[in-house]
C-alpha cells in the first residue's frame, strides 16, 4: 500500500464521524406527543393530577347540604331503600263515595272531586303501602282488615280546616281533604296520622279508642307516624321539636292546646308529652292509660292512678326537660 492510499484510510473513520454529524444536524426534531383530550367524573376531576401543559379543571361545585327535612322526605320517597309489603289482607274495604281508583295490599283508595287526579291518587296509594309497614314496625300493630280511604276537596270536610279524619267506630275508613293544587306529600303525611289511629283501634280496641283522652289521641298518632310527621320541620325528633314550641311560647296547661289555633303544633307537643311518658315510664303503664280512658276531654285519663301523679304535675316535670 503506498504512503497515499494509507493516509486515505487513516482518515475514513474521521471522515464518517463528521458525515455522521452533519446527517444528524440536518434532521428535524420529533414531535412531542400529542395531549388526548379525556372526560372525567367529577371524582376523577378533583383527584387526579393536572399536567404541567394542561390548564386545571375547576374543583367540582360542592353538593347541597342535605337538611333533615329533604333527607327524610328523600328517604320517604324513594323506593330502593324499601322492602315491599309482604302482608296482604283480602277482600274490599267500606265503599266510599266516588271514583274506586286503587287496591292496594291492605288499602283501597277513591277520588271525588275537585282534589287530586286519579294518577296522583294512584302514586300516593303506593307511598301509603309503603308507609302503613313503617307505621305498624313501629307501633308492632298490625292491620287485620282493609281500611278504604278517599280524596276529597277540602268543602266537604268537617270543618274547615280539617284534612284528614279517621273513622274507626265499624269498618275503618279515612277521608283526607285537599285541593288538586296542593302538594301531594302532605296529604300523604296527614294520611300516615289517620292510618296510626287505625292501629290505635287494632291495638286498644274500637271501644277504647272512643273514649281515650285526646291528648293521648292524637298525641299518640302523630307519634307513630314518626319519620313522616318529622319531615315536615327539621327537628331531630318530637323532644326535639317540642322543645322549639316550648321555647316559642308552646307552654303552660297542656291540656288547652286543644283550643290553639295551631293544631299542628298542639299535636307536636303531645306526641312530645307521649314520647316522654313512654321513655320515662315505660309503654305498659302507657297502654294502660290509654286503654282505660274515661272520656275524650284532654287530661281526662287516670294519670294519678296509673303514674300516681296527676296530669299538671306530669307535663310539668315534662316541661322542665324542655327548658
Amino acid at each position: 500500500m503506498t504512503h497515499p492510499q494509507r493516509a486515505l484510510f487513516a482518515l475514513m473513520p474521521v471522515l464518517a464521524l463528521l458525515l455522521l454529524v452533519t446527517l444528524m444536524a440536518a434532521t428535524p426534531p420529533a414531535s412531542p406527543p400529542t395531549l388526548r383530550a379525556v372526560a372525567l367524573s367529577p371524582l376523577e376531576t378533583a383527584t387526579a393530577a393536572p399536567t404541567a401543559s394542561a390548564t386545571p379543571n375547576p374543583s367540582p361545585q360542592p353538593l347541597p347540604t342535605l337538611t333533615p327535612t329533604l333527607a327524610r322526605r328523600e328517604f320517604i320517597e324513594s323506593y330502593e331503600v324499601k322492602v315491599a309489603p309482604t302482608s296482604f289482607l283480602p277482600g274490599r274495604g267500606p265503599v266510599l263515595p266516588g271514583e274506586f281508583v286503587y287496591a292496594g295490599r291492605r288499602l283501597d283508595f277513591y277520588v271525588g272531586r275537585g282534589t287530586f287526579s286519579a294518577d296522583q291518587v294512584r302514586d300516593i296509594a303506593v307511598k301509603a303501602e309503603y308507609a302503613l309497614g313503617y307505621l305498624q314496625r313501629r307501633f308492632d300493630v298490625e292491620l287485620t282488615e282493609r281500611v278504604s280511604v278517599g280524596f276529597y276537596n277540602p268543602v266537604l270536610a268537617p270543618t274547615h280546616d280539617t284534612r284528614g279524619i279517621a273513622y274507626t267506630h265499624d269498618r275503618t275508613n279515612i277521608r283526607i281533604f285537599y285541593r288538586s293544587d296542593e302538594d301531594p306529600y302532605n296529604a300523604l303525611v296527614i294520611l300516615t296520622h289517620e292510618l296510626a289511629h287505625a292501629l290505635q283501634a287494632e291495638a286498644y280496641s274500637r271501644e277504647a279508642q272512643a273514649r281515650a283522652d285526646l291528648v293521648l289521641l292524637e298525641g299518640l298518632a302523630t307519634w307513630i307516624s314518626g319519620e313522616y310527621w318529622l319531615s315536615r320541620s327539621e327537628s331531630s325528633s318530637f323532644q326535639a321539636r317540642a322543645r322549639e314550641l316550648y321555647q316559642a311560647g308552646y307552654r303552660g296547661n297542656l291540656a288547652a292546646f286543644a283550643n290553639s289555633a295551631n293544631s299542628m303544633a298542639a299535636y307536636e307537643m303531645w306526641a312530645g308529652f307521649v314520647d316522654y311518658l313512654a321513655r320515662t315510664y315505660g309503654w305498659d303503664k302507657f297502654n294502660e292509660l290509654y286503654a282505660n280512658g274515661r272520656g275524650r276531654a284532654p287530661s281526662s285519663a287516670d294519670y294519678r292512678g296509673i303514674y300516681g301523679k296527676s296530669f299538671q304535675e306530669l307535663y310539668t316535670e315534662w316541661y322542665a326537660t324542655l327548658r
